[in-house]
Order: C-alpha cells, then structure tokens, then sequence
C-alpha cells in the first residue's frame, strides 16, 4: 500500500492506495470541522426536550442529549441541571452530515496507546478482549482511576502501561491549565496522515506528502518518504482517485454491478445480475460493498438488497461474508433485505462533496492551486461570491507564501490571473 498525503491551509487530504494503485480509504479534515474524538469547550445555546443544541466554537453547532452529569472548563464534575448560557467539555463522537449536526457527548476521553483516560469516571474499565488474569493484573496499576485498558494492554509491559496513564493524566491537565469559558477546540486526535502511516507500517511501501513539515515529522518516525514541494495532486492524479471513490455504480467481475447510495435515513446497497449470474453476482458483491463501505467512509444504519429471489438459506450464507469487525449484521427484514451498521466516525465521500457542497470543492481546488504555483504578478481570482466568501480567509496566508498582492473578485466562471499555468 501507498500513502499519499496534501496539504493546504483549506484541507488537508489523505488517500490509502492499494496494491491495484485503487484508492482503499480516503480522509479529508479541514480546518473548522467536528473531528470524531476532539474535545470542545461549548456553550448551551437551546434546549429542543430530548438534549441541547451546543456552540462549539468557529461558528460550528453540535447536538448532545440531556447530560446526567458535566464538566465545566475548569475540569470539575457539575450535577446541576444544564442550563442555557453554560460551558462545559465535550467530545465529539459524529461528524457533521448533510442533514445532521455534529452529536458531542459529556463523557470525555483522551486515548492512548495501552489505555484511554476516562476523566468523569472513578473506576478502571477493560476492552471485552481482555481475559480475567489480564484485567486482574492491570487493575493494580488505576485500582480507584477512570481508565479504560485497551486490548493492546494485554501481555504489555506493565511500567509502559502505567507510563500511558501518568502521560494522559498529566496532557488533560495541561488542556485545562489556562482556559476560559468562550468556545474553542481543547483537543483534536492524532492527524490523520499519522494514523494511517502508523496502523498501516509494516504494509506501507511508501508515503508521498507535499508539506514539508509533516514529511520530517514522518522521517523521525523512521518512515520511508517522498517530499514532493510543487504539490502531489496532478503527479500522483488525486482528481482521478476523487472520481472514482464517488463512484455510485461498482461493475462485477461476472457481468453485474453493484449501486451504492447515501440517503437521509440510510445507505443503500443494490446488487444487479446485469448480464451475469444471479449467484456469482451476489457473492462478488460481498467484498464489494466492505470496499465500497471503507473507501467511501460510509457508517450508520445500511440495507443490502441482493438480486434475484431472496432465499433465506442464501441470504444467510451471504451474510457470513459480510461479517467484518467493523460491521454488525442486524438481521433479515420480512422483504429479504439486510440491514447492517456501521459506526459512523467521519464524514463519508458523499457529506464531504455532494452538490450541495460544490462552492467548497471549488474553493478548496483555488486554495491548493494557489498554494503550490509560481506567480508572475499580482495574483486576481475570479470566482463566484459564495466560493470568494470561502477563500477569503485565507487570503493573506497565501500572500505570505506567494509573496505577492492576492485579490478576490466576483465573477460567474472560475480564472486565475496572474500564476504559470
């Protein structure tokens, strides 16, 4: 596998390439987003009965039930009832979508290596994987602590397991020092180009990055890694990855394909024989659609409806290939569909760049290609108002890359004046 890495001040994106040079997962993160894991300081703004809509800083809003319990900025367990105006810590534990806020949670975390700080709990908690002797003999290192033991836990030397618990203890103590009461980012997770370069070593055959930062960070590391300066996108053709990740029509070895498409409610997937076999076309759909579910980053509830007649002994027996860790196969509906889930813990391919979100693709594309050009002059971006609006913050950024005046003007059709093509 290869790992392809871009950064802009806009986005910073990440593709996982497969040993067929076929994008296997993608990642977006852009500056102002929710991020799955990251910690807020928030603000009740309206309760809606069920919970409270929250302000979580840089104009984002997040939902959370009605919590038991909070904590306030200063680390401390509050039990009063929330009220509007408040400020409290939050996890974020859903992405925004389309149709739906953020969703945070009062129970905060910091994950670890070996372990996960739990700091609104008094009492240690172990992954369902650990035996009895391994949760018997860790328990000793946080006997009356909020802390959760990973399964990496087992069989780990014991002074590196209680190593992880002093350093997460002493990096929440660190995010509470200093903070007031206005809504902000306290924490944010381990970037995604890390993650991957990490969970992925030993398959990794190489990792590409167009920041310099991030590839000497990666080289500390001891990964092998290859600084492109003038911008990966075009070299390692990013725009042809994009395309085919958002492909909705998956074609099938046998002659069928495969529909996948995100709706409000759920995903959907739709296995056509076409010209093929009803038989052969349903089992190729199987791996298929744990392809489709992680290149396109899909979770939440999901229904399968395979073609031809729906025989349960079939159906059950295609069920056991779509078994995955990731995946938990609810049951068989009265129609023969299968209904799934996944959980849901980032934007999926479709929330990121559906049409709704077209002027933020546009935007994004002026950004990068701004940020890697050489420029004969004074630099004028033509663009529509919406996508101006979008790039203007990052207006002087660029100035002080380019080293040179940029201006924005309003216009039906997107040019870029003033670069070498």
């Amino acid at each position: 596998m290869r790992l392809v890495h871009s950064y802009s001040p806009f986005e910073e994106i990440c593709f996982l390439f497969g040993d067929d040079q076929k994008p296997v997962e993608m990642s977006v993160w852009r500056k102002d987003d929710l991020q799955t894991g990251s910690l807020h300081i928030a603000r009740a703004v309206r309760s809606v009965g069920s919970g409270w809509f929250l302000d979580a800083g840089n104009g984002r809003s997040a939902y959370m039930n009605n919590p038991s319990f909070h904590l306030k900025p200063d680390g401390t367990l509050c039990h009063d009832k929330l009220t509007q105006g408040d400020s409290l810590i939050v996890r974020i534990i859903r992405p925004q979508t389309m149709e739906k806020e953020a969703e945070a949670t009062h129970k905060v975390s910091l994950a670890g290596q070996y372990v996960v700080l739990l700091p609104t709990q008094k009492t240690p908690m172990f992954s369902r994987r650990l035996d009895q002797t391994s949760m018997e003999r860790l328990k000793l290192l946080a006997p009356n602590e909020g802390v959760l033991f990973r399964t990496a836990a087992c069989g780990a030397d014991l002074n590196k397991v209680a190593a992880d618990i002093e350093m997460l203890k002493k990096q929440w103590q660190e995010l509470l020092s200093g903070r007031d009461r206005q809504p902000s980012v306290l924490y944010r997770p381990i970037r995604d180009v890390f993650r991957y370069a990490n969970l992925y070593r030993d398959e990794l055959s190489g990792i590409v990055t167009d920041d310099s930062e991030t590839a000497s960070l990666l080289k500390k590391e001891g990964f092998s890694v290859l600084f492109n300066m003038q911008g990966v996108w075009k070299a390692e053709h990013l725009d042809e990855a994009l395309d085919s990740i958002g492909n909705v029509r998956s074609e099938l070895p046998s002659g069928g394909f495969l529909m996948t498409q995100q709706t409000a409610a759920c995903v959907c997937f739709d296995v056509n024989a076409g010209s093929g076999l009803i038989s052969a076309a349903n089992e190729e759909a199987c791996p298929e659609i744990l392809r489709q579910i992680r290149s396109k980053g899909l979770g939440g509830q999901m229904i399968v409806d395979f073609a031809g007649r729906k025989d349960e002994k079939i159906i059950r027996r295609l069920i056991q290939k779509l078994k995955n860790e990731n995946v938990f196969i609810s049951g068989i509906s009265t129609l023969g569909l299968i209904e799934m889930t996944v959980e849901k813990t980032r934007c999926s391919f479709f929330d990121l760049f559906s049409a709704e979100r077209q002027s933020v693709r546009v935007a994004a594309d002026i950004v990068r290609r701004l940020w890697f050009s050489c420029v004969t002059g004074t630099v004028v971006i033509q663009a529509p108002a919406d996508v101006c609006g979008l790039v203007r913050p990052y207006v002087r950024l660029m100035q002080d890359r380019l080293k040179t005046a940029v201006k924005l003007e309003p216009a039906e059709i997107v040019r870029m004046k003033g670069i070498k093509e």
